[in-house]
């Protein structure tokens, strides 16, 4: 005759069931989404060592819409790229300097698009050929206005709202905003390298393909690797 069952346990001698996909030291019996996974490290920048940076063709761009605070973390590191040959592309407000020459950034006191005009200031081969008026305004229109008709549809404001103050030693204005050309595009040295600055939105935003901004980009990445 075959063996009997073996009697079952009572509920409460039961072992709970183990939910499926659980992960190891997870509690029996819950679900894994009840206690989400730690959060991923902020990777560290990585010094450089040996060669100058810009003999590898290396630069860094640095959006409007970074952590400061974490970049200011960063600085040593930060400042010994550059000094090493790398370049640097820092657009937006600089509100907590991370690099040595980065100065607080200013609003303008402004009430319309004079208030705003671009002026160029000292000639560079990054915006060489661009029209300031394609910089000033923008548009959503349809097509590409250029001339009176982008002054009459086109919004100004989105190149730069303010400017740099207390410039380091050795800086070089690249174009002025408003009625005195105050700095919104600098340029200066720290040490072999070199440290780009544009007060605004992201510079490579700017790169239209049927206007006179249609080289920025290819120049701005031409400048970052160290090949103009």
């Amino acid at each position: 005759m075959p063996a009997p069952p073996a009697p079952r346990r009572p509920p409460h001698e039961r072992r709970p069931r183990r939910h499926h996909g659980a992960r190891p030291g997870h509690p029996a019996g819950q679900p894994p989404h009840e206690h989400p996974p730690a959060p991923r490290p902020r990777r560290r920048l990585r010094p450089h060592r040996g060669t100058p940076a810009r003999r590898y063709g290396q630069g860094l761009t640095i959006s409007g819409n970074a952590d400061q605070i974490h970049l200011q973390r960063q600085a040593p590191l930060l400042e010994e790229f550059v000094r090493r040959g790398g370049r640097v592309l820092v657009n937006g407000h600089i509100v907590r300097p991370f690099l040595p020459g980065l100065t607080p950034w200013r609003a303008l006191d402004h009430r319309g698009p004079a208030d705003l005009v671009i002026t160029p200031v000292t000639p560079h081969p990054v915006f060489e050929g661009v029209d300031p008026a394609e910089l000033l305004y923008r548009t959503g229109v349809p097509g590409t206005p250029t001339g009176e008709e982008l002054t009459r549809v086109g919004v100004a404001g989105f190149y730069g709202r303010g400017y740099q103050t207390h410039l380091p030693e050795g800086a070089t204005v690249l174009n002025g905003i408003g009625p005195h050309a105050l700095p919104v595009d600098v340029v200066h040295p720290l040490g072999r390298g070199q440290v780009m600055v544009h007060a605004g939105n992201d510079l490579l935003s700017f790169c239209d393909p049927d206007r006179s901004t249609r080289h920025l980009g290819p120049r701005l990445l031409a400048w970052l690797e160290g090949t103009l």
